[in-house]
């Protein structure tokens, strides 16, 4: 049998997954791919902090 993820935990992923995406799109169009990733992390990062607070109320 497969395991199954909350609902929650899998769009936190998604959310953090695309938050790195969207820091690299914006690190390739200002020519600074290493800015772009460092974007994405404290972007992703910030989602995690906040769907961690949300889930501790």
């Amino acid at each position: 049998m497969g395991t199954t993820r909350k609902p929650d935990a899998r769009r936190g992923e998604m959310a953090f997954i695309i938050a790195i995406i969207l820091g690299l799109v914006i690190g390739i169009l200002i020519k600074r791919v290493r800015l772009g990733i460092l974007l994405g992390m404290v972007i992703g990062g910030g989602i995690v902090f906040l769907s961690w607070l949300r889930t501790r109320k």
